[in-house]
């Protein structure tokens, strides 16, 4: 909280105005110490502004009991001064999708942004994803087995990788998965395509 404290304290009264008038993008914590140095600094508030950002506060803790009860969200947050990952729901559905190789990337992604190594995370899809083929190929299998290693795989990679390097508590901002999204329709439906064009009619 001092830390906090001292940084917003360095911001000037249009930065700290954008704190207060902004909640729904910030912690509870900024928010209210960007309002009581404002009143330390006497700028002039509009006149309700302590019961309006209340307000806006107790709605958002609301808001976020109200997320917990969906495990996949309750760690995804609106505050700017929070990290931008690509939530665990993108991860899962990528890999299940695409591969566990493919997922692999957007959480090495993540790993980076945090100062973490990414290769062991890339390494580790790239394995996982190579042994399942041969093991599928090898007995079979048809698709849904490979969706069930999918699941597998990328659970196995979330708590060994997320919950290592990132930690398994921490608030984050969602990242847009239209990058994600182009590569993998670049990749893929050209692969359907073919598989699509060479099918016996």
């Amino acid at each position: 909280m001092a830390a906090l404290k001292q940084i917003l304290a360095k911001k000037t009264d249009n930065e700290l105005l954008f704190y207060i008038e902004n909640v729904d993008k910030h912690t509870e914590e900024a928010v209210k110490l960007a309002l009581n140095e404002l009143q330390e600094r006497k700028v002039q508030l509009p006149e309700g502004i302590t019961e309006h950002i209340e307000a806006q506060l107790n709605a958002k803790t609301l808001l976020r009991d109200q997320k917990r009860e969906n495990p996949w969200k309750q760690n995804i947050v609106d505050d700017l001064d929070a990290p931008l990952f690509y939530s665990q729901t993108a991860i899962y559905i990528f890999s299940i999708l695409f591969s566990v190789f493919f997922g692999a990337f957007m959480l090495a992604s993540n790993c980076k942004d945090v100062g973490k190594p990414r290769w062991p995370v890339i390494l580790s899809g790239f394995s996982y994803s190579l042994l399942t083929i041969v093991i599928l190929e090898y007995y079979d299998l048809s698709t849904p087995y490979t969706y069930i290693a999918n699941t597998i795989g990328i659970t196995f990679m979330y708590h060994l990788f997320w919950t290592r390097y990132i930690d398994a508590q921490t608030k984050y901002r969602a990242k847009p998965i239209w990058k994600p999204l182009v590569i993998a329709a670049v990749i893929f439906i050209p692969f359907i395509a073919m598989i699509i064009y060479n099918t016996p009619k």
